[in-house]
């Protein structure tokens, strides 16, 4: 992670870093996927603490390898089924600013837009892929690679204000609630919390200005 962004400043690559991490942290939970949770944990806390500004980092989601199976179990638990889902990982479902019929259902207007932003990133999601457009790893991976682009601004801002800040924090707030691992009650807190820093600190610096 460290080595993605040399040319950025010290916030962007903090920033890059954290939403890459997160992007993890909210994928499918698999073997390998969690191998690589164990060996970033010393970057994430770097990470963090770059985040802090110097302040006592919030915990941080922590994961051991033989970990695997218990976190599988919640992840399909909160967020796949078979039983009825108390956390749906999908935009779709949890925007309000739509017509009140299609409230709590997938594929809703952001899914379009989403790929819209996907393109302008050179970012295919047209088919074969294991999630859907508005899956909250897939929006952060997109958000990661538009914080890389020296050209991502203006895509890198529309996918923290325009998407991820309008659900996401329901999302947090579902999964605090419901999760049974630490590891999950952990990530529904700092997820918000470093996605505000991210949008406070590093998108704004880097905003064309404004004519009066």
């Amino acid at each position: 992670m460290s080595g993605s962004a040399q040319s950025m400043s010290a916030d962007g690559a903090a920033a890059t870093s954290a939403v890459a991490l997160l992007a993890h942290w909210w994928s499918r939970p698999v073997e390998d996927e969690v191998s690589t949770w164990v060996a970033w944990r010393a970057d994430a806390a770097e990470v963090a603490s770059d985040l802090a500004g110097g302040m006592a980092p919030a915990g941080l989601p922590a994961a051991t390898s033989g970990d695997g199976p218990a976190l599988l179990e919640e992840y399909e638990r909160l967020f796949v089924g078979p039983a009825k889902v108390p956390c749906p990982p999908y935009e779709s479902y949890w925007r309000d600013d739509v017509p009140i019929d299609i409230w709590h259902s997938l594929m809703g207007p952001c899914t379009a837009e989403l790929r819209q932003l996907y393109r302008r990133l050179g970012i295919d999601v047209t088919g074969g892929q294991p999630e859907l457009p508005d899956h909250v790893a897939v929006e952060l991976e997109a958000l990661a690679y538009a914080l890389t682009r020296p050209d991502g601004h203006d895509v890198a801002h529309s996918l923290l204000t325009g998407h991820l800040g309008r659900w996401l924090p329901r999302l947090c707030k579902a999964v605090a609630a419901q999760a049974s691992h630490p590891f999950y009650r952990d990530l529904a807190v700092i997820t918000p919390v470093w996605l505000t820093a991210i949008a406070e600190r590093v998108v704004p610096a880097h905003s064309p200005p404004t004519t009066p």
